[in-house]
C-alpha cells in the first residue's frame, strides 16, 4: 500500500444473494476510511483485456490489504479449476499473506454436523451445491483462519470493528518494533518478519535458517545460469601458458578464500547472533550473517560462471574445465544444508524437553571435488612448459 493511500477492504462473496449486505459492507468501509473493492460496483478496477476470474484474482494480488469474505448459501459460479471465484479469492489472499476475515452464515454452519454425517442427502433448500459446505468445512478445519457466524451486516459490522481495533494494535506494535531499525531487517520476507514479531520457541534459530533460506532463493537465476552455462560479460582470454596458470592459481585462491570467509562468518558469528543457552538473540546480527552467508554462495555462483567466459588454447582447455567445476561441490552442500536447516531446527525445538543434552550440533560441510585428475593435469602441463 502506497504511502498516504487508504486502507483498501476486499470484500468477497457472491453477489446476487448478498446484494444488500456487500452494500452495508461497503458503507461501512467507507464510513471508517477504508476503500472498498467489491466487483458489483463501477470502482472496482478492470483490465479490458482480461476475463471476470483473472480481474478478480488481480485486484486480490495487486490492490487487496485487507481481505473480507462472506459466505451465504450460493457457491457461485465454478471455474475450469472446479473452485470458486470466492474460493480462489481467497486462496490468492492466502498466498499474499494479508490479514482475512471469513464469515459464514448462521444457518448453514450449523448444518455442518448434519452434513458431515449424511453427505448423501440433499441440501439445496439451504445450499446450491454440497462443494460450499466442503469449502466451509476447509476453512473451519484447516485452524488457519478464524470462521465467524453471522445472520446479518450488524453482525459482520460488530464483529470487524473489534477485529480491526485489535489489527490496527498490532500494527502500532510492529511500528513501535521496526520504526528506525536496519534496512536488512525491514526488507525480511513475511515469514521471517513473523519469527521476530512472534518469537516462538528458539525463534533465533529459526529465523537465521529463514533468512538464510530466503537469501539463497534470491540467487536461483544465478545458479540456472550457472546450470546452463551462461555469462555476460567481457571475454577472459589467455593466449600465453603464463597467462593461463596465472590466472588459474588466482582463482584457486578466490575460491578457498571465500570458504574461509564462509567458515569465519558462521564460526564465530554463529553464536553471536542467537544467543548463548538462555540468552536472547540479536535481530541484526542473526539477519547480517544469514544475508552474509547468502552473499558467500553467490560468489560461489559468480566464481563457477566466470569459466564460461574464458578462451584459452586447446593444450589448457582441460584444466580450466577441471577448476571450473571446484565450487559445484560447496554450492550444491550449502543448498542442501539451506534446504533442510529450518525444518531440522523445528523438529529439534519439538522434541528439545525430551533430551538429555539440550545442546545439538548442526554442521554444514564444504567440500572440494577429487584433486586426482586436476593434479595430473596440471603435473602434465609442467612437464610440457618447464
Amino acid at each position: 500500500m502506497p504511502k498516504g493511500s487508504n486502507t483498501s477492504l476486499f470484500i468477497s462473496s457472491t453477489c446476487y444473494d448478498l446484494a444488500q449486505i456487500r452494500t452495508d459492507l461497503r458503507d461501512f468501509a467507507l464510513s471508517i476510511g477504508f476503500e472498498p473493492i467489491l466487483s458489483d460496483f463501477d470502482s472496482f478496477p478492470v483490465n479490458p483485456s482480461q476475463n471476470t476470474l483473472e480481474n478478480c484474482l488481480e485486484a486480490v494480488r495487486n490492490n487487496a490489504d485487507i481481505f473480507l469474505l462472506i459466505v451465504g448459501g450460493r457457491y457461485g459460479s465454478i471455474t475450469e479449476t472446479g473452485k470458486s471465484i470466492t474460493n480462489l479469492e481467497f486462496s490468492e489472499a492466502n498466498a499474499k499473506g494479508i490479514p482475512k476475515y471469513v464469515f459464514v452464515k448462521d444457518d448453514i454452519l450449523s448444518l455442518l454436523p448434519v452434513w458431515k454425517d449424511n453427505p448423501d442427502v440433499n441440501f439445496e433448500s439451504v445450499v446450491d451445491t454440497p462443494k460450499l459446505l466442503e469449502f466451509i468445512l476447509t476453512l473451519r478445519d484447516s485452524g488457519e483462519i478464524w470462521v465467524y457466524p453471522f445472520s446479518n451486516a450488524q453482525d459482520i459490522v460488530r464483529t470487524l470493528r473489534k477485529q480491526l481495533s485489535y489489527l490496527f494494535a498490532e500494527s502500532l506494535d510492529l511500528r513501535k518494533t521496526f520504526y528506525g531499525s536496519n534496512e536488512n531487517i525491514s526488507n525480511l520476507e513475511s515469514k521471517a518478519l513473523r519469527l521476530v514479531i512472534e518469537n516462538p520457541r528458539g525463534w533465533e534459530c529459526l529465523l537465521f535458517a529463514q533468512v538464510l533460506k530466503d537469501q539463497i532463493k534470491k540467487y536461483s537465476s544465478k545458479r540456472l545460469d550457472a546450470e546452463l552455462g551462461i555469462s555476460f560479460g567481457e571475454p577472459i582470454t589467455l593466449d600465453e601458458a603464463t597467462d593461463a596458470i596465472s590466472w588459474v592459481s588466482s582463482r584457486l585462491n578466490w575460491i578457498a578464500n571465500t570458504i574461509d570467509q564462509l567458515s569465519k562468518a558462521l564460526n564465530n558469528g554463529f553464536i553471536k547472533a542467537v544467543g548463548e543457552p538462555g540468552e536472547p538473540g540479536d535481530i541484526q546480527r542473526i539477519v547480517h550473517l544469514a544475508t552474509r552467508v547468502g552473499d558467500g554462495y553467490g560468489q560461489l555462483l559468480d566464481w563457477r560462471i566466470q569459466f564460461e567466459r574464458v578462451s584459452v588454447d586447446d593444450e589448457f582447455e582441460r584444466l580450466i574445465y577441471l577448476v571450473s567445476n571446484f565450487s559445484t561441490n560447496a554450492t550444491s552442500e550449502i543448498e542442501e544444508f539451506t534446504l533442510n536447516l529450518y525444518n531440522e531446527i523445528e523438529g529439534h525445538i519439538v522434541n528439545m524437553d525430551t533430551y538429555d543434552d539440550t545442546v545439538v550440533t548442526i554442521t554444514l560441510t564444504l567440500t572440494a571435488p577429487d584433486t586426482d585428475e586436476l593434479n595430473n593435469e596440471i603435473a602434465r602441463l609442467c612437464h610440457i612448459y618447464e
